[in-house]
């Protein structure tokens, strides 16, 4: 008696034997994804073409250099200085455009900034390379172009930075940048430092 007794609770313990089933998808998580998928192709196809701004920069060679047959005159006249310093500068310069001590040279009270408006541009047109003095310090380093900006948006930064601060230079228009566009177009390099932005002032004066 007592061994059927354990055979019976051994047996008792044994798992039963797995079966192959077929469990569909719950008819509420079968409505969620199809409602998903839905709503995906209606947005794509209500939702405007990738070919903004803001998907990435479609402008032509011609928009760059301001040309008024193909220039967007809405979304040049939106141009926003403090914006476009915010994005493209201040990472260097600072957003109080005091720059970092020995690295990159401050735009708040630089001469460069509130001097000839025709230097300033072409630093942003043409970048500049080598020792350069602001305020008494020198620098040593590597500022690039702006080729991507056209001339309006050029205008608006280099406006907000003369008038930033405790700079108050005069504003600068779009115009002076396709002037200057033109004038250096055979340049391929930057400035090398401070002399070759001197050696241009004296030759426009």
């Amino acid at each position: 008696m007592a061994t059927n007794h354990d055979d019976t609770r051994a047996q008792k313990r044994e798992n039963i034997d797995p079966k192959e089933m077929i469990r569909p998808i719950p008819i509420a998580a079968s409505l969620v994804t199809l409602g998903m998928v839905v709503f995906g192709v209606i947005y794509l196809l209500i939702s405007e073409p990738l070919t903004t701004a803001q998907y990435g920069d479609q402008r032509t060679v011609a928009d760059l250099s301001g040309s008024p047959q193909t220039a967007d005159s809405n979304q040049a006249a939106a141009a926003d200085g403090k914006a476009l310093y915010a994005a493209q500068c201040a990472a260097c310069h600072q957003a109080n455009g005091q720059g970092v001590p020995g690295v990159f040279p401050p735009l708040d009270g630089s001469e460069w900034v509130q001097g000839e408006p025709r230097i300033l541009a072409n630093i942003l047109l043409h970048g500049i390379n080598g020792e350069l003095e602001v305020a008494g310090q020198k620098y040593q380093g590597m500022m690039p172009a702006f080729p991507q900006l056209s001339d309006n948006e050029l205008a608006e930064t280099i406006t907000y930075i003369r008038t930033a601060w405790s700079n108050r230079a005069d504003a600068v228009q779009a115009g002076l940048f396709e002037a200057e566009r033109q004038s250096g177009a055979g340049r391929t390099t930057p400035f090398e430092g401070g002399a070759a932005l001197k050696a241009l002032m004296e030759k426009n004066n």
